[in-house]
């Protein structure tokens, strides 16, 4: 028997594989990488002026209409409007700008998360004018690092039983399922819902 196809599928904005992503896999939404957007958009000549605004409409307009109103705004002020690209990602804004992709479950999951971290990790130990044998050398220092806190965060999950804030017989229960740092934001939720209020009225 099959398994269910994942809800979700997060890519590069590929073509291709947004072709074999619509044949394969027809009721899973498929979503693009921010990150990988605004790259692009500030490879494009001409764009790279707007690239705040743009980045403060796409983060911070929570709603469709709010995110289609300032992203015609900044396109039209800035004299873009007959920029076909910029038409092209406006056109497929359904599967990448977070106001029109909230509506999907993605577990608290930027879709801009993993490459940005790759590259902000591996930039501590890289840099482009490194030649080849260096680049192997720090490459492979760097994924050694990983693996070595890795190692110690499995041996402190594995080995140390983390204090518990309530003592409650759920937060026991997810104590031995949670590595200690997804308890530790179960947690917190947890004290947090203890401050809200009911309504009562009606």
């Amino acid at each position: 028997m099959l398994s269910e196809p994942p809800k979700v599928i997060i890519t590069d904005q590929d073509a291709t594989m947004s072709k074999a992503i619509d044949v394969t896999l027809p009721t899973t939404f498929h979503r693009y990488f921010i990150w990988h957007i605004l790259n692009k958009i500030t490879e494009k000549p001409g764009i790279g002026e707007c690239f705040s605004e743009m980045c403060k409409c796409i983060w911070g307009m929570d709603k469709k209409k709010e995110f289609d109103a300032k992203w015609e705004e900044i396109i039209t002020n800035n004299g873009l409007l007959d920029h076909a690209w910029l038409r092209s990602i406006h056109a497929m804004r359904e599967n990448w700008v977070p106001s029109y992709v909230k509506h999907v479950f993605s577990a608290g999951m930027s879709s801009s998360q993993r490459a940005e971290s790759y590259h902000s990790f591996f930039k501590q130990y890289i840099h482009r004018k490194n030649t080849l044998m260096e680049f192997i050398v720090r490459f492979k220092r760097a994924l050694a690092s990983q693996r070595h806190k890795e190692l110690m965060t499995d041996h402190v999950d594995n080995n140390e039983k983390p204090p518990l804030l309530f003592q409650t017989p759920m937060q026991h229960q997810m104590g031995c399922i949670y590595t200690r740092e997804i308890l530790e934001m179960l947690e917190r939720e947890d004290f947090r819902s203890l401050l809200c209020l009911f309504d009562l009225r009606g």
